[in-house]
C-alpha cells in the first residue's frame, strides 16, 4: 500500500511517498517556472527511490491551492491521468491545509491555531484559520484573499495563550514581512517561513 501527494499550486514542487505507517520519501524543489518540466520525472525519482512502482499505488492525493492557476491545474491534471491509467481514487487537499500540517504534524494536548499566508500580490495574501486538537484540524476562519495587514491584525487578535502560528511563503521583495515582524506581536505570532524563502 503506496499513497503517493502533489502539489503544484505554489513556487515549490512538492511531492510525498507513504505508506499509511512512514514516509517512504519525499521531494520539494522551489522552481518558480518549471513545474511543467519536472514534475513527472520527480514524480518517477521520488518512486524510483522507495522501489515502488506506480502500479503499488493504492491512492493519490493533489493539493487544490489556492495558488497559481497553471501549477494547480498542472498537479489535477497529472493526478488524475495517473488515476486514470492505474484505476485508484484521488482525494483533494487545500494547500492552505498542508502547510498547516506541516507546521503542526503532532497531537497537540490544547488547541492551537495556524494561520497559513500565500502571497496573492498587491500586498494581499490568500489565508485561513485552522485550528488544531489532538488531531484533528478545524476550519475557524474559511479561505478567503485580504490584505497582509488584515491577516496581521487576525494574528495579533487570535495570539492568546499559545499564540498563532503563522507560516507564509512570502519573499523579501514582497515588502510585507515586516509587518509580520513587529516587536508588538511578540510572543503571541510565532512565524515560519515555507521552505526556500
Amino acid at each position: 500500500m503506496a499513497v503517493l501527494a502533489v502539489d503544484t499550486a505554489t513556487q515549490v514542487l512538492a511531492a510525498a511517498l507513504g505508506n499509511g505507517e512512514e514516509l517512504l520519501g519525499s521531494h520539494a524543489s522551489l522552481l518558480p517556472r518549471g513545474h511543467s518540466r519536472w514534475l513527472v520525472p520527480a514524480l518517477f525519482d521520488l518512486l524510483h527511490g522507495a522501489d515502488v512502482l506506480p502500479a503499488d499505488l493504492t491512492g493519490l492525493v493533489v493539493g487544490v491551492g489556492p495558488g497559481s492557476y497553471t501549477g494547480v491545474r498542472l498537479g489535477i491534471t497529472t493526478v488524475k491521468a495517473m488515476a486514470v491509467a492505474l484505476h485508484i481514487s484521488v482525494v483533494s487537499v487545500s494547500t492552505l491545509l498542508a502547510l498547516a500540517e506541516a507546521v503542526l504534524p503532532f497531537a497537540t494536548l490544547s488547541p492551537v491555531q495556524v494561520m497559513p499566508l500565500l502571497y496573492a500580490r498587491r500586498q494581499r495574501a490568500f489565508g485561513a484559520i485552522y485550528e488544531k486538537q489532538g488531531h484533528t484540524w478545524s476550519l475557524t476562519v474559511q479561505p478567503q484573499v485580504q490584505p497582509v495587514s488584515t491577516w496581521v491584525e487576525w494574528a495579533s487578535d487570535r495570539g492568546h495563550h499559545d499564540g498563532v502560528w503563522v507560516v507564509h511563503d512570502f519573499e523579501p521583495r514582497f515588502g510585507v514581512t515586516p509587518l509580520l515582524e513587529q516587536p508588538w506581536l511578540q510572543p503571541r505570532v510565532h512565524l515560519v517561513e515555507v521552505a526556500g524563502n
